[in-house]
């Protein structure tokens, strides 16, 4: 699938998600309760939002300490240049604009950043997953799609982590190389990520800072769990403590199915939905909550990472003209 394949797939699956968030919406009834919103709890979740950036930042300058030292104004910045490309480019290529910026001044090339960036990844996920095996007793199973979804994330994780343990474990890596698939351009750069990620899982377990990357981690999603119970509380939704966790899963998952920049349409749908179906709350207080936090996740963030693209002298282009290190 060629790349404009790919963009108009899932461009149509943006425009599916807001036409579904959207369908047989009365926009009188959304813009009341947008005017009734808590705008001081608004502002507060957008200060933790940007504040779980810089833990998210500590997080990864522990896991960049063993190929380099950066200090944290740097891996700061580069952490919201990531931000703001994921929100203007498709295929979250953000994340390779973030390891290009932060690799920049020192020794490391982006891909062996670029790794480290993917076992941030796998770090979130793993602490959904973990959230979401603990809220099981109160998760609401009844509904098909729900049901569906929360087991299909699950399960693709566990397969993704158990594909990763096989090949560390009986050090398949070097194997793959003689692969003929593997030799194409596109082949190389999925190696070399999967070279990289190889690498940085292996120095992840021999990290001196491994209990403060667990701790951050633990930290960082409970952040965003206070977050959203501020942003439950400003859109005047009634829900319990675990049903806003069940909530946090739920918006996690909506987030990283594949759409435009920004999750357009996709997080909207998931969201509204979610709380339609599993917390009976009605379809315009649910898309208002939907429209509200996908508002505090995108624009703070964009907006701040786009000043440190401007002061930084990265440019966008800079993700066509990385080059896989030998």
């Amino acid at each position: 699938m060629s790349k404009y394949s790919k963009l108009a797939f899932i461009g149509a699956i943006s425009i599916i998600g807001l036409y579904v968030a959207f369908k047989g919406e009365n926009l009188d009834e959304l813009a009341f309760h947008l005017s009734r919103i808590d705008l001081i709890g608004v502002s507060i979740a957008c200060f933790l939002l940007v504040f779980s950036c810089v833990v998210r930042a500590y997080r990864w300058q522990l896991l960049l300490e063993p190929f380099d030292r950066v200090p944290l104004k740097s891996v700061f910045s580069s952490t919201m240049i990531g931000y703001f490309g994921n929100g203007i480019l498709a295929f979250r290529l953000g994340e390779l604009l973030k390891a290009h910026s932060v690799a920049k001044n020192t020794s490391m090339n982006t891909m062996q950043a670029f790794g480290t960036v993917i076992i941030e990844r796998l770090l979130d996920v793993t602490v959904v997953v973990t959230v979401f095996i603990i809220l099981i007793p109160w998760f609401p199973f009844n509904d098909i799609y729900l049901r569906y979804s929360a087991l299909g994330f699950t399960i693709v994780t566990f397969i993704l982590v158990a594909i990763l343990y096989i090949i560390l474990h009986f050090g398949l890596i070097e194997r793959l190389r003689n692969i003929r698939w593997f030799s194409s351009s596109l082949g190389a750069i999925i190696f070399e990520m999967m070279n990289k990620t190889s690498q940085g899982l292996n120095t992840l377990s021999r990290n001196k800072g491994f209990g403060k990357i667990i701790i951050t981690s633990i930290a960082l999603w409970g952040i965003y769990y206070i977050e959203t119970i501020i942003l439950v509380r400003s859109c005047n939704l009634n829900l319990e403590l675990i049903e806003i966790g069940i909530l946090l899963v739920l918006g996690s998952i909506a987030f990283g199915i594949p759409a435009l920049p920004g999750s357009a349409g996709t997080y909207d749908a998931g969201v509204k939905y979610s709380l339609v179906i599993a917390f009976n709350i009605s379809t315009a207080k649910a898309l208002n909550y939907a429209v509200v936090s996908h508002f505090v996740a995108y624009f703070p963030l964009l907006i701040i990472g786009f000043f440190y693209f401007l002061v930084s002298n990265t440019k966008i282009n800079d993700v066509k003209n990385i080059e896989i290190s030998k």
